[in-house]
């Protein structure tokens, strides 16, 4: 670390007093109010003014009634910061340490605490300043109204608390701050330093924190809450992005002190700075570590990681932003890669879909981008039948066949591109004892259903030269494989799936107007055996 970066990080560090401002605060609100009451007093006593005297007739009881009254707010104060700190506390052990400084920070809470201490130092002064000859009669009955206040606040407060410390609440209030300070520094209202981006960044972290905690802890419902909003966050921050400062962009050498980052290598961390990710990076990092967590246990909860990520994406497609649906990309992949090495086809299955999603939005802006994604999806396919996760393949297949009928719909210039990528797809069958050769087998035959699908759809639109493109590529097949495929596209008539799935499709079903044009496809192979 150089020097510049260890100032950086005395200066985040400095010692602050962070007591001493709200002292100060409080003690100047206290005798501003005491000196205010004082001054009224002394112009009614000039004129002769008799007011509340009928009221305030004896001082000697209400000065003993003040101080009596000054211990009550005291020991309401006492209770209410005891039962505040045990509900705090209670949700710090659940969620996050955090959750202190924002009960803390929280402005409602300060006011309110502020009253109590307010209430107690005015009846402290004015009970014992009152005096026979210079009557304080306004003073007694503010500090009467300010207890009064104190006492009927109680509750309600009480009742602020609890639906603060509701994880709905705070994980707004936090969100709200976030889009607050990123939109007070695109517009110019607040000029960027460390410790704003320090926030911000710490604020992110609290919402990652949460949703770990409440994955381990197997609250699905918490942990979805954090990651919508953490992608909330993020599309916000996408609308802003191009109206932050350059310095914003810049690594500070502090994200080398960040759990998200350190263990990246100073390539990694250059490539960050230089596409603009720094933000993306880290939100997309906690959701690869719930995605990660919650795989196996609770899989509404990684469908909700691949649900966010896929908004995000799309999202980047629409503001143009190159450099954030990369590293959506690229931790797309990651969570293939991640169900791959878990043998999680499940997981696969349902990364692939988004993914796919994130393809089709991007056909009709970046179609060359697209074929970058047939590529993934291929390598993919590809290593989880090596590594004998064996489903994928297939998958990839025929998420790849409606990919294609997208780009065809949506008059993609590089369809026949993407077709070709896609004829590729499949591997050759080795000939070999191999004991698992059946099911790769039936897996390359799923490959060649999908291709097939295809060449159906291009009939039904007439494009009788992509269909043969395909026929191309599908003859080298034996003819027994050929029948096999027939038969399994024609004989399944159930277009849903007869298990719950999250796509509850049947991958072999085929339209009646479709199986009509397929009918044609399969005489081809007919006339060439003759």
């Amino acid at each position: 670390m150089n020097t510049g970066e260890i100032k950086n990080l005395e200066v985040l560090q400095e010692k602050k007093v962070p007591w001493l401002k709200p002292l100060l605060i409080l003690f100047t609100i206290s005798f501003s109010i005491y000196g205010f009451m004082r001054g009224i007093d002394y112009l009614l006593f000039e004129y002769q003014i008799n007011l509340f005297g009928e009221l305030f007739n004896n001082l000697d009881i209400l000065a003993n009634t003040l101080g009596a009254m000054g211990e009550v707010v005291t020991g309401v104060l006492g209770i209410e910061i005891t039962v505040i700190a045990i509900i705090v506390q209670l949700a710090a052990n659940k969620y996050s340490s955090k959750i202190m400084d924002l009960t803390v920070e929280n402005k409602v809470n300060f006011i309110v605490i502020g009253i109590f201490v307010v209430t107690a130092v005015n009846a402290i002064l004015v009970s014992n300043t009152l005096s026979e000859t210079f009557p304080t009669r306004f003073s007694i009955f503010f500090t009467l109204t300010l207890i009064i206040v104190s006492l009927l606040i109680v509750i309600p407060h009480f009742n602020y608390v609890f639906n603060f410390l509701r994880p709905t609440n705070f994980l707004g209030y936090v969100k709200r701050k976030v889009v607050k300070s990123l939109n007070d520094l695109s517009s110019g209202k607040i000029e960027y330093s460390l410790k704003v981006r320090d926030e911000i960044n710490n604020q992110i972290n609290f919402i990652g924190d949460i949703a770990l905690n409440s994955v381990y802890q197997g609250d699905r419902a918490v942990t979805l809450q954090c990651i919508s909003i953490l992608r909330e966050i993020v599309v916000e921050y996408l609308n802003f992005k191009r109206k932050l400062p350059e310095e914003w962009f810049k690594l500070s050498g502090l994200e080398y002190f960040d759990p998200d980052f350190s263990s990246y290598s100073s390539y990694v961390m250059d490539r960050i700075e230089e596409n603009k990710v720094l933000v993306e990076r880290k939100v997309f990092g906690l959701y690869e570590l719930v995605f990660n967590n919650s795989r196996l246990t609770l899989r509404d909860v990684a469908s909700g990681v691949l649900l966010n990520s896929e908004l995000i994406a799309i999202a980047a497609i629409r503001q143009g932003d190159k450099g954030a649906l990369y590293c959506a990309f690229q931790y797309f992949n990651s969570y293939l890669r991640i169900a791959i090495r878990g043998k999680d086809p499940r997981s696969a299955f349902n990364t692939l879909e988004h993914y796919r999603i994130v393809a089709e939005e991007l056909i009709s802006s970046q179609p060359e981008e697209v074929e970058k994604l047939e590529f993934y999806f291929k390598y993919y396919g590809q290593e989880a039948n090596k590594n004998q996760v064996l489903f994928i393949l297939e998958t990839a297949a025929h998420d790849l066949c409606r990919l294609n009928e997208v780009a065809y719909e949506k008059n993609a210039p590089n369809r026949k591109v993407l077709l070709e990528l896609f004829l590729t797809l499949d591997e050759p069958i080795e000939e070999s004892n191999d004991p698992n050769k059946s099911t790769k087998e039936l897996s390359l035959i799923g490959v060649r259903i999908a291709q097939v699908k295809l060449a159906g759809f291009y009939l039904i639109h007439n494009e009788i030269e992509l269909a043969r493109r395909i026929f191309d590529d599908v003859k080298v097949e034996p003819a027994n494989r050929i029948q096999k495929i027939k038969d399994i596209i024609f004989n399944t008539t159930q277009e849903e799936f007869w298990e719950v799935t999250p796509r509850g499709i049947n991958f072999y079903y085929v339209s009646q107007r479709r199986r009509e044009a397929l009918k044609l496809f399969f005489t081809w192979f007919d006339q060439q055996s003759n």
